[in-house]
C-alpha cells in the first residue's frame, strides 16, 4: 500500500477523484476471488461442484453420461428457478414462510422417529419371519405377472450355442458346472422377475411362451449378447409367491413393523409426558 501513498502525494488536488477511483479498483483487484475452478455447472454465482454432483448421483449409474447430464440439468432448473423466485420476493411472503414452518417441524418429526427407531436394536429369528409372512400373506399379493427363472449370459454365440445343447442333453445345473469349460458373463439362479422387471424385451417374448423348466432359445438383443433363460414357474397377478423368493421384501416389512411399534409406543409416552388439551 506504501505505492498509493506515493501516488497521492505525487499527484496534485485537482486529480484527487482520480487517485479515489484508481485506489478503489486497485484494492478491489487485490481482494478479489480467484474464479473457481472445482465446479460442474454454474447459475449466476451458485456453482454445483464434483463433490455435490457425485452426492446426488446413483452410484450404480455413474458411468451413464445421459443420467449425469439430467441430474445436472434439474440442478439447473431448480437453481434458476430458485433465484427468480429470490428476486420476485417469493422468500418473503407470508404463505412461503408457512409453508417453511410447516415443513420444518414435519422434517424435525420424520427425524426423531428415524433415530428413535434407529436406538432399538432387535433381533429376529427365521421363525419371526416366517408367522410375519403367514400373518401378512394379502400384503405380498403380486401386483402383475412374475416369473422364477434362470439365466446366463455370453458375450459369444458359439459358446451359447454349445451351453443350450449341453442343458437339453445333461440339465441345466449339470451345463453349469465349472468342468463343463463353457465360460458365460452372468449367472442367475432361481430369481423372481416381475413383468416390468424383465430386460430386454426380447426376453419378456419368450417368457411369456414357456412352459416350466423349458430352455428357451438364444436371445440375442444386440450383437455382443447371447442369454438363455430357463423358465422355472410362473406366479399370475394376485396370487402370492412362496417365500423364498420374496424373503427380502418379507423381512423389509417385518422391520418396518416392527419399527412403527417403537415408534407408536414412544409417542404414547410423549402424550403423557406432556400438558395435551383439545377444545371442542
Amino acid at each position: 500500500m506504501s505505492f498509493i501513498r506515493n501516488l497521492k502525494k505525487h499527484l496534485k488536488k485537482k486529480n484527487n477523484l482520480f487517485v479515489i477511483l484508481f485506489t478503489a479498483v486497485f484494492i478491489s483487484g487485490c481482494s478479489k476471488e480467484p474464479d473457481r475452478a472445482d465446479y460442474v455447472a454454474r447459475v449466476n454465482s451458485s456453482y454445483l461442484t464434483q463433490n455435490e454432483l457425485d452426492a446426488m448421483t446413483d452410484t450404480s449409474k455413474s458411468k451413464n453420461n445421459f443420467y449425469k447430464s439430467e441430474i445436472i440439468r434439474n440442478w439447473i432448473d431448480q437453481e434458476l428457478l430458485y433465484q427468480q423466485a429470490v428476486s420476485e420476493g417469493i422468500i418473503d411472503e407470508d404463505e412461503f414462510n408457512r409453508i417453511i414452518d410447516e415443513s420444518r417441524k414435519s422434517l424435525a418429526g420424520a427425524i426423531l422417529m428415524k433415530q428413535v427407531s434407529e436406538k432399538y436394536d432387535f433381533t429376529y429369528s427365521q421363525e419371526d419371519l416366517n408367522k410375519f409372512f403367514e400373518a401378512h400373506k394379502n400384503e405380498f399379493k403380486l401386483l402383475q405377472n412374475a416369473y422364477v427363472v434362470n439365466l446366463v449370459e455370453f458375450n459369444n454365440e458359439n459358446d451359447a450355442i454349445m451351453f443350450r445343447s449341453s442343458a437339453f442333453e445333461n440339465g441345466w445345473q449339470k451345463a453349469t458346472e465349472p468342468g463343463n469349460n463353457i465360460p458365460f458373463t452372468k449367472e442367475e439362479l432361481q430369481i423372481l422377475l416381475m413383468e416390468d422387471e424383465i430386460y430386454p424385451s426380447e426376453l419378456k417374448n419368450v417368457l411369456v411362451e414357456l412352459y416350466p423348466q423349458e430352455v428357451s432359445i438364444i436371445i440375442s438383443p444386440d450383437s455382443s449378447t447371447f442369454m438363455i433363460a430357463q423358465l422355472l414357474d410362473k406366479y399370475s397377478a394376485g396370487t402370492v409367491p412362496p417365500f423364498e423368493f420374496i424373503k427380502n421384501k418379507v423381512e423389509d416389512g417385518f422391520v418396518s413393523f416392527e419399527k412403527k411399534k417403537i415408534i407408536n409406543e414412544y409417542i404414547k409416552q410423549l402424550y403423557a409426558d406432556n400438558d395435551i388439551e383439545i377444545k371442542n
